[in-house]
C-alpha cells in the first residue's frame, strides 16, 4: 500500500514537470534526487520528465569535465559560471581570482592548463552552453521546472533559471537540494526573483504536495517545507519532517539520462564513478550519538532511517534489469549495520554479481569486512581521517587508530579499495599527535593511501561552525571565494555552505608537510608495479614476512612460538595477557615479560603496530582462505 502522501492525484489542471540536473555534476552516472523526485511526481499522477543537462557540457569538454566536478577548489565551478549567471554584477578579469588564489591556476597547470583555460571557459564555453540550453528546449510547455542544487551546481542553475523565467514568466522555478538546506534556501529565495519556490529539506512529501496545490489552485500558506514569497516578502514555516517510511519511496527514474548518453555517445566508464546511485539509508546513526566535529552533512535529517533488505533487493533488481547495470553506489552517509546478516549475506549466498559503495565507520572487524566483501562491497568510505587515537577523539570519531589500521589492512587483503583522508586543525592537538601518526605512516606504504591530507573546512551544519562555545572559533566569514562568484546583492553570510575562520589551540600547517610529502611519495609509489607489500606465507611450524616496504626488500622467517605469537595478533590486536592464554591454548606457554619481548621487537623490526598494551600484526596473510 503505498503511503498517500506519495500517492496523490491532480485534482485540477494537468502540470507539465522537468527537473533538471546542472553542472556541476558528475556525468558519468544519473541524479538520484532528480531520479527520485521524477519517480515521486509520475506516481503521484504529473507528467514529468528529468533533464541532465550536465552530460551536455560533458560532451562539449570531454577532457576537463569530470576534473572540473571533482576539484572543489575555491568555488571554481561556481566562479566559471558567474559571467553567464551574472554578467553585469561580477568581475569579467580573471586576474583577481587566480592572484588570490595561486592554487587554482597550479590545479589548472597539473592538468596541462593555464590561466587562459578558465578565461575561454567563463567567457565563451560556459556561456554559449548557458545560452543554447534556453534555447534549445520548449520551456514555455512546461509549468514547472525544478532545479536540484547540490555542490557546485548552483550558478549553473540560476544562469538558466533567470532566463527561463524572463522567456516565460508563466513557468514557475523550483529550487531544491543539499545548497538549499536551511537559511541558505532562505537567501537564495529572497535575492533572486526568479526562483518562485524552494524546498528546503526533505522533497518526498512536500514536493508532490506542493505540485497538488500548484495544479488545483489552492493556497501554500500551511505547506511545511516550502517557500512561498508574498509580497515580495520569502515566508516559510518551516522544514516538513524528516521522511520515515523508504520502503515506500519508488525506484528512481534514470531513464532519459541513459537515452542522452546514447545520444552523444558517451561511452561507459566501469568503475565507481559510472555507478548507479541508490538508496538504502538516510541520516547517520553515529552522528546521533556524537556528532563529529567537521561533518556538515545532513543537515536537520540527522536521524537514521534505512529500508528494509528486501526492499533494497528489490530495487537493485529493478536498476539491473532497465539498465544492464550491477554497480552501485550508495548514496548512503553510513551503512546499516544491520545490512551485514541480512542485505549482504543474502547477496552472498544467492552469488548475485552486484558490486557496491558505501560509507562506514572504521572499527571493523574482520568478520564484518569479509561479510560486505562476500556482500558486493567493493569500495569503501570508512571515514578514516586520521591515524592518533588522541586526534580521533578531538574529531569524535569513535574509533583508534589500531581499528583504522585493521580496516585498512583487512580491506586490501579482502580487495575492498578504501577511500580515506589525514585531517589536522582540531582544538587541542598536540605536536606528539602527528609525530607519532607519521611514524605509523612510515610503516603502512603497502596499505591503500589516503586520497589527500590538509586542515579541516568549515562547514555550515558542522558543529565546528554551530557549537562556538565548543569551538570559539573567530574571524568567521564565507569563503573569499563566494564572493568572485555572487553579486554583492547576495548575503553570503546566509547563503554560503564553506566559511574562513582561525581556531585557537591548533598548530600550523607547516609542521604538517613532511606528511603532505609522505602521502604524495606514497600515493606516487602505489602506481608502480608491483606496488610496497609487506605479506607472509605460512609453512607447518614457520612464517615468511616478505617485505618490500623500502629498497631493502627481503624475506625474514620466524618459527615455532613465534610464528604462533604473530599470527594471534593477525586477525586483530591483543595484549600481552589476552596473546599470553591464546598461546597457552596453541601449548606454547610463556612468561608475560617473553611475550611482552617479542611483540617489542616485531615492532622495532616494524613488523607490528603497537598503541599502549595492544599490539597488532602489519603483514597481510598470501593465503586466500582466512
Amino acid at each position: 500500500m503505498m503511503n498517500s502522501a506519495l500517492a496523490l492525484r491532480p485534482e485540477a489542471r494537468e502540470l507539465r514537470v522537468a527537473l533538471v540536473c546542472m553542472p556541476f555534476c558528475m556525468a558519468e552516472s544519473p541524479s538520484l534526487q532528480i531520479g527520485l523526485l521524477a519517480a515521486i511526481a509520475k506516481q503521484a499522477g504529473f507528467d514529468t520528465t528529468t533533464l541532465h543537462l550536465n552530460v551536455d557540457l560533458a560532451a562539449r569538454i570531454p577532457d576537463s569535465y569530470q576534473g572540473l566536478c571533482s576539484h572543489r577548489g575555491r568555488m571554481t565551478g561556481e566562479w566559471l559560471f558567474s559571467l553567464a549567471a551574472f554578467p553585469d554584477h561580477v568581475v569579467s578579469d580573471e586576474e583577481e581570482y587566480c592572484r588570490l588564489f595561486p592554487e587554482e591556476v597550479a590545479w589548472a597547470r597539473k592538468g596541462g592548463k593555464d590561466a587562459s583555460f578558465f578565461s575561454v571557459l567563463r567567457h565563451d564555453v560556459l556561456p554559449r552552453f548557458i545560452a543554447d540550453c534556453a534555447a534549445n528546449y520548449e520551456w514555455g510547455s512546461y509549468d514547472v521546472v525544478g532545479f536540484t542544487s547540490t555542490f557546485q551546481q548552483n550558478v549553473a542553475s540560476l544562469a538558466l533559471a533567470q532566463r527561463i523565467k524572463q522567456a516565460h514568466p508563466h513557468v514557475r522555478i523550483i529550487f531544491g537540494g543539499a545548497n538549499m538546506e536551511g537559511e541558505m534556501g532562505l537567501e537564495y529565495a529572497r535575492a533572486f526573483p526568479c526562483i518562485d519556490n524552494v524546498v528546503i529539506g526533505e522533497g518526498d512529501v512536500a514536493f508532490p504536495e506542493l505540485l497538488r496545490r500548484l495544479a488545483a489552485n489552492e493556497d501554500l500558506s500551511n505547506l511545511r517545507g516550502v517557500t512561498r514569497r508574498v509580497e515580495g516578502e520569502i515566508v516559510f514555516g518551516g522544514p516538513s519532517a524528516p521522511f520515515t517510511e523508504l520502503d515506500r519511496l519508488p525506484t528512481p527514474d534514470y531513464h532519459e539520462f541513459f537515452d542522452r548518453c546514447r545520444q552523444h555517445r558517451l561511452p561507459r566508464r566501469t568503475d565507481l564513478v559510472s555507478a548507479l546511485p541508490f538508496e538504502s539509508s538516510r541520516g547517520c546513526w553515529w552522528g546521533v550519538k556524537h556528532h563529529c566535529t567537521f561533518c556538515g552533512l545532513n543537515g536537520a535529517t540527522m536521524a537514521f532511517r534505512s529500508k528494509a533488505p528486501q526492499r533494497v533487493l528489490q530495487e537493485l533488481s529493478e536498476l539491473a534489469a532497465l539498465h544492464s547495470e550491477t554497480m552501485f553506489q550508495a548514496t548512503d552517509n553510513i551503512v546499516d549495520m544491520k545490512y551485514l546478516e541480512s542485505l549482504f549475506a543474502r547477496i552472498s549466498s544467492t552469488k548475485t554479481d552486484y558490486q557496491f559503495f558505501y560509507e562506514t565507520k572504521a572499527n571493523l572487524s574482520p568478520d564484518q569486512i569479509r561479510a560486505m566483501r562476500a556482500g558486493g562491497v567493493r569500495w569503501l568510505q570508512p571515514g578514516i581521517e586520521s591515524l592518533s587515537t588522541h586526534v580521533l577523539q578531538l574529531m569524535r570519531k569513535g574509533c583508534t587508530m589500531l581499528q583504522n589500521v585493521r580496516t585498512l589492512k583487512w580491506c586490501l587483503y579482502h580487495r575492498i579499495r578504501v577511500g580515506w583522508n589525514l585531517l589536522w586543525g582540531f582544538p587541542g592537538e598536540v605536536g606528539e599527535d602527528y609525530a607519532r601518526e607519521f611514524e605509523v605512516l612510515q610503516l603502512i606504504p603497502h596499505l591503500e593511501p589516503p586520497n589527500g591530507a590538509g586542515r579541516i573546512w568549515m562547514e555550515r551544519f558542522a558543529p565546528l561552525f554551530t557549537d562556538r562555545r565548543s569551538f570559539p572559533a573567530r574571524r568567521v566569514c564565507p569563503d573569499r571565494s563566494y564572493e568572485f562568484a555572487y553579486p554583492k546583492f547576495v548575503a553570503l553570510d546566509k547563503a554560503a555552505y564553506f566559511f574562513e575562520y582561525e581556531l585557537d589551540n591548533t598548530l600550523p600547517d607547516d609542521i604538517h608537510q613532511p606528511t603532505v610529502d609522505l602521502v604524495l611519495n606514497w600515493k606516487a609509489r602505489w602506481l608502480e608495479q608491483p606496488p610496497p607489500a609487506l605479506s607472509y606465507r605460512r609453512t607447518l611450524d614457520a612464517i615468511l614476512i616478505n617485505d618490500s616496504r623500502t629498497q631493502q626488500a627481503g624475506t625474514q622467517v620466524f618459527s615455532g612460538p613465534l610464528a604462533a605469537l604473530y599470527e594471534i595478533c593477525v586477525p586483530t590486536m591483543h595484549s600481552v595477557q589476552q596473546a599470553q592464554r591464546l598461546l597457552a591454548g596453541a601449548g606454547h606457554c610463556y612468561s608475560a615479560e617473553e611475550i611482552q619481548w617479542a611483540l617489542d621487537e616485531f615492532c622495532r623490526r616494524g613488523f607490528m603496530l603497537n598503541e599502549g598494551a595492544q599490539y597488532l600484526a602489519l603483514a597481510i596473510p598470501e593465503n586466500p582462505n582466512w
